[in-house]
């Protein structure tokens, strides 16, 4: 690629922080943690603890991401930046992710802090917590909620529906905000006037 053509990518492409941790294989073959620090369609800043030189390949797996592959070009503070080359449709696939992480990545934030809504567990309810997940597709699965607040619930299922579709709990309606290793968390497109105090919505 020209150096012209270079600078037009990396303006038309500009570094977006969000919050994603995955893993990298270096050269060697070792494995190391790593959280992105910003990204771009041509780059990722990753803060990590692998040792690493310049112009090294290395192999990354990011959640909610995928797999990419590059070189290493710059060293940072605490890790490295990777140049990273994609090829249309999935170039565009990852632009469309990194907007909608970088949309959505407050929600989890907000929740850690102190919570804007609270949440309870079905168990403080003394109903069952047991529910069922309908899909985009139709598809219906039964669930297990593991809590939940007046903005969303986190459901306990082997089901992972795309990041943003739209799912119904219950009687909620609402999108699919992050998977986790029990399941999803949605977040219900109606916010309840007062905090539930037991699970009958969602059943």
């Amino acid at each position: 690629m020209a150096e012209n053509d270079e600078h037009d990518d990396r303006r038309r492409s500009p570094r977006t922080r969000v919050s994603v941790d995955g893993r990298l294989m270096t050269p060697q073959g070792e494995e190391f943690t790593c959280s992105v620090k910003d990204i771009s369609l041509v780059g990722i800043a990753l803060s990590t603890q692998a040792r690493v030189n310049m112009d090294d390949k290395v192999i990354i797996y990011l959640n909610d991401l995928g797999r990419f592959e590059g070189k290493v070009v710059r060293m940072i503070e605490d890790g490295f930046c990777v140049e990273i080359h994609l090829v249309t449709p999935r170039r565009e696939r990852v632009a469309e992710r990194i907007r909608w992480l970088y949309e959505n990545q407050r929600l989890p934030a907000a929740a850690a802090n102190g919570r804007q809504f609270p949440r309870i567990t079905p168990k403080e309810t003394g109903l069952g917590a047991a529910s069922r997940l309908v899909l985009a597709n139709g598809e219906r699965a039964e669930c297990r909620v593991l809590d939940m607040s007046l903005s969303g619930a986190h459901l306990k299922t082997d089901l992972r529906p795309p990041l943003n579709s739209k799912v119904q709990v219950g009687r909620m309606t609402g999108r699919v905000v992050r998977h986790t290793a029990e399941g999803i968390g949605v977040h219900f497109d109606t916010i309840a006037s007062d905090l539930p105090t037991d699970a009958s919505h969602l059943q």
